[in-house]
């Protein structure tokens, strides 16, 4: 019950990150600011999720998992509201950092929960879960409220993200339990964690692995109009099956038990490797073009979960940390993967080839996999579930 309440919220916080992306226009002509300008509504968000999470994170470490998370969730409703009812672009954007805030401390103590709700076996299943909500906010939650947004004005597209926050506040209320987590090792100790070689290869991993998955994903719109030959009306019922793939990928990874972990991840990311290497020929086609979608978002989302487990797992009493760290690595990720995708298409060999340069990042995150692998085995780090215990309501 609690992990299908953490992919809700997920699903509510992940779709308030981007939704601002499909009616930017909108929101521009009608606070009377440039293009550009309200496009720095995204780049704050991003800064502010990769900055402010681990900070929140360290600071709320005393806290009650359960009551944290409840004032987490507020905090975001309270925000996609002021998102809603922003008068002036200087409100909107004081709103969507606070939201990014939120989002940021939410994925720290939603993992925490998650894990330690379910037995050790399961913790990646229960982690997966909340993955699986970010994945749906990406191919449904931000269409769906791009469309509302188009129809009923921008504003519209924050109340639908409130509404979702709210039906992921009730739940939390209703169905979170009590967590009794490890004792808060304080700021020293929690950066400690650092220090070992497996936490910061994990991390860089995430980084390396997402940036060549979001190279190619940022552009795969205009791929598939121009080298494909889609019709644009069809784009989004073919990302679907992005989404789809996202959802499979998860849920193979929840089959997998934390010390386990080290030996499967080089797969789906040399499996994400491949496609990424061979999807501008694959894109020459429709059905290929289909399938390569779809292998995207399997093998990129059953990393995710995979990598975040495992780094939680290596963090000991600072896991909640790390959690958040990962988050911010992955927004790195989302800012660099972008640029390097403009670059090929400005200055390089063009859209065709944008996913195979985005392709080296990735093969480096394979290399880094298996060192992580070598060195679980050798015992010098060895994988372990994350240690956390769960208190009867």
């Amino acid at each position: 019950m609690i992990a299908l309440v953490l992919m809700l919220c997920a699903f509510a916080v992940g779709t308030s990150e981007f939704i601002v992306v499909g009616v930017l226009p909108d929101v521009a002509a009608d606070l009377d600011v440039a293009l550009p300008t309200a496009g720095l509504l995204v780049t704050a968000y991003a800064v502010s999720v990769a900055i402010g999470g681990p900070v929140l994170t360290v600071l709320t470490g005393r806290l009650p998992r359960r009551s944290l998370l409840i004032a987490v969730m507020v905090l975001a409703l309270l925000a996609s509201a002021a998102c809603a009812l922003a008068g002036d672009y200087t409100t909107l954007m004081a709103a969507r950092m606070v939201a990014a805030l939120a989002q940021g401390l939410f994925f720290a103590v939603a993992s925490q929960v998650a894990v330690a709700a379910v037995p050790p076996e399961k913790q990646t299943a229960a982690i997966a879960k909340v993955v699986n909500g970010v994945a749906l906010s990406t191919v449904l939650g931000i269409p769906i409220g791009t469309l509302i947004g188009q129809n009923y004005g921008w504003r519209a597209s924050f109340a639908l993200v409130a509404a979702l926050t709210l039906l992921g506040l009730v739940g939390v209320v209703l169905g979170a339990p009590k967590v009794e987590h490890e004792p808060d090792p304080g700021v020293r100790a929690s950066l400690f964690a650092f220090g070992k070689r497996t936490v910061l290869l994990g991390l860089l991993t995430t980084v390396l692995s997402f940036t060549g998955m979001i190279t190619a994903f940022t552009y795969v719109a205009p791929a598939l109009t121009d080298i494909t030959g889609f019709d644009p009306a069809w784009v989004t019922g073919v990302l679907l099956v992005y989404g789809l793939g996202t959802m499979v990928g998860s849920t193979i990874a929840g089959r997998v038990p934390p010390h386990v972990i080290p030996k499967v991840l080089p797969i789906p990311l040399a499996a994400l490797t491949v496609l990424l290497l061979a999807q501008g020929f694959l894109l020459e086609t429709k059905v290929t073009a289909v399938v390569a979608l779809f292998v995207l978002g399997a093998s990129a989302f059953a990393s995710g979960p995979l990598l975040h487990t495992f780094l939680m797992g290596q963090a000991g009493p600072a896991a909640g940390l790390v959690a958040s760290v990962n988050i911010s690595a992955f927004n790195v990720a989302a800012a660099l993967g972008p640029m390097i995708g403009g670059a090929v298409i400005a200055g390089g060999p063009g859209l065709q080839w944008v996913a195979a340069v985005g392709a080296v990042p990735t093969v480096v995150g394979v290399l880094v996999a298996l060192v992580i692998g070598r060195l679980t085995r050798r015992g010098a780090a060895p994988a372990a579930p994350v240690p956390t215990t769960l208190a009867h309501v």
